[in-house]
């Protein structure tokens, strides 16, 4: 295997103690009222580390993190991975149900969690995920809906016998546990190889299940490496992060990339245009970091807003004549390819020719690519499109709880259901063979949210489809069957999503089809095409 030179053995607590001495007095970490250094965020992982080894934690253990952006994210991660630990990060956008689910796949053993969560009061949320918790004590514990889930760690007091107290803090105080020596910390790290699992970073998978990529510590601390130098990223620079942390895109290209690299991320712990520009304005980024149609909505506030943007690198081109964004090279990657495979590299800035509109970039260096035809598995010709296929060294280790040929071919291919094609040696993207539903950059799993749809029992049949949308690339619609003698209420099956589901998993147009009129194939099936088509125009008639 082609792998990329480190001048270390790939594992995270050499990172972090690389990062240290090399960048220490960066900062690592500005948000509002907040500066944290390089150094700073070692000596409190540090410390946390040595609490977590106190509380029983050892190598392999997973833990799971249900945090915003901000220092605790940054402190647990490093805390957590230096001991050879698995950090399974969790989104902040979980309803109670899905943050249940996501910790049972995960085998998760301990919940790192804040005292409070967007305004939320944190303890009500985890007993409404694990309902047995209403009725607990001290752990560790045995909870039926949540086998493996022995201990709840939390940044503060939740009032509740159930949680035990952890400090994040930059501050040099503890939770009052035995600590554990700063010898016997070496000790531990040292054991921690590149082989060993770092985390396992959960997205929608095609079944309605969450879908684990696990990723060692040599995958990610190579790829950081890499990937940095190979889109000219230095200490010297600023990146404004609205990737979320708890997906690849975010823990790679900005937690990954500063510590590989010792520049400064820029955060908010929820973000708002107006305040992410004020951060952005004072503080002067090279870079900033969304997905893109997200990018391109904030791009069109700082430009409507009437601020004055002159010296702000990331924004200057927004003061002279508007880019046309497919004139600049895009990139492609996914979770299981520890985010890009491709991207502008050295031709960052570039003004492309007509010919090239589109493009997704050159091949990160180090990264296999193939286009094959999907029913014979025949590469094919530079022009020719067909479906991406990826290997090398990014790869994860595997698909938690599936088997090696579930995620993989017999030579170590990755099918990433991307279809495309290679011109002049650009990679071109054309669409996915899958039916996952991409928004705003987050993956949408349709039986996921198909199977929340039919616990209602006036539904019989649901199918959920992407709706193409110029700002977020699709959007969430569903087609409902009736069960025999109900109506459905359209407004009671909204609620009910945003009772189960994630905000941008619950559909934005939904029709009501007696099955009877339910459009067909030849084979029995519905009809998706012209589903799809009854719910293009419901959007296009909303929005006109």
């Amino acid at each position: 295997m082609d792998l990329p030179e480190v001048e270390f053995e790939p594992t995270m607590p050499n990172a972090i103690r690389r990062a240290t001495e090399r960048f220490g007095q960066n900062e690592l970490l500005v948000m509002p009222g907040l500066r944290m250094t390089f150094e700073e965020a070692d000596l409190a992982s540090r410390r946390v580390a040595c609490e977590l080894l106190a509380f029983g934690v050892g190598k392999g253990t997973r833990i799971a993190i249900h945090f915003p952006y901000g220092p605790d994210w940054i402190v647990a991660f490093f805390a957590i991975t230096r001991i050879g630990a698995v950090c399974v990060p969790l989104s902040t956008s979980f309803r109670p149900a899905e943050l249940r689910r996501a910790v049972v796949h995960g085998d998760v053993d301990t919940l790192l969690i804040p005292s409070t969560n967007a305004s939320d009061e944190q303890a009500t949320f985890m007993e409404q995920a694990f309902p047995s918790l209403v009725d607990a004590g001290e752990g560790p514990h045995y909870l039926k809906e949540a086998p493996f889930l022995r201990s709840f760690l939390a940044t503060g007091s939740l009032g509740r016998p159930w949680a035990a107290e952890v400090s994040l803090g930059l501050d040099q105080g503890g939770s009052g546990k035995t600590q554990v020596s700063e010898l016997m910390l070496e000790a531990v790290e040292s054991q921690v190889v590149p082989g060993d699992w770092c985390m396992v970073i959960q997205t929608s998978g095609t079944t309605g299940e969450p879908k684990g990529a696990i990723h060692t510590h040599g995958a990610f601390v190579r790829h950081n490496e890499n990937l940095s130098c190979f889109l000219g990223w230095t200490e010297e620079r600023t990146q404004y992060s609205g990737l979320p942390w708890f997906w690849i895109g975010g823990v790679v290209l900005s937690v990954g990339h500063a510590l590989a690299q010792g520049f400064t991320l820029l955060a908010l712990e929820k973000f708002e245009n107006q305040r992410a520009l004020d951060l952005i304005i004072e503080e002067q980024p090279e870079q900033v970091g969304m997905w893109g149609q997200l990018l391109q909505r904030f791009y069109q506030y700082a430009a409507a807003s009437g601020r004055d943007l002159t010296g702000v690198p990331a924004m200057d081109f927004l003061m002279g004549e508007p880019v046309d964004p497919g004139l600049r090279h895009n990139s492609l990657g996914q979770t299981e390819t520890l985010g890009p495979h491709s991207g502008a590299g050295p031709e960052i800035g570039r003004e492309l020719p007509e010919e090239l509109r589109g493009s997704f970039g050159l091949p990160v260096p180090h990264v296999e690519h193939r286009v094959v035809d999907p029913e014979t598995g025949e590469d094919l010709e530079p022009g020719e499109e067909g479906e991406i296929l990826i290997r090398g060294y990014s790869l994860s280790a595997g698909l938690y709880k599936r088997e090696r040929h579930e995620a993989f071919d017999d030579d170590g291919w990755l099918h990433t259901g991307d279809r495309g094609y290679f011109k002049k040696g650009y990679l071109f993207f054309t669409g996915r063979f899958t039916e996952m539903i991409k928004t705003l950059g987050a993956n949408v799993s349709p039986r996921e949210v198909e199977l929340v749809l039919e616990m209602l029992p006036e539904v019989s049949l649901a199918i959920v489809l992407g709706i193409p949308d110029e700002e977020r690339g699709q959007i969430v619609g569903a087609v409902l069957v009736p069960a025999p003698g109900h109506d459905v209420d359209l407004e009671a099956v909204r609620v009910h999503a945003m009772e189960q589901v994630s905000s941008y998993k619950v559909p934005r147009y939904t029709l009501s089809i007696p099955s009877e009129e339910m459009p067909s194939l030849g084979s029995g099936k519905p009809d998706k095409l012209v589903l799809l088509a009854m719910l293009e125009e419901a959007a296009a008639a909303d929005s006109s």
